[in-house]
């Protein structure tokens, strides 16, 4: 995954950016929580780690732009 998003995201927030993954995590463990939830379909695992997620988002994002 490309560590400048979470390197921006934490400047901006003037925090680590440990602690932006780790909120990341937190809110992916979350979400997971329920099964029929979207975000139990990306990456290989039960749970998708903050890479298979953010390259899901920039895969949805740059497909909503083409359209």
């Amino acid at each position: 995954m490309d560590n400048e998003i979470l390197k921006n995201i934490a400047l901006k927030h003037n925090v680590s950016t440990e602690e932006v993954k780790a909120e990341i995590e937190k809110s992916i463990r979350e979400a997971c929580k329920d099964p029929n939830a979207p975000i139990n379909k990306i990456g290989k695992g039960k749970i998708p780690t903050t890479e298979e997620v953010m390259e899901h988002v920039l895969r949805e994002v740059a497909k909503s732009q083409m359209n």
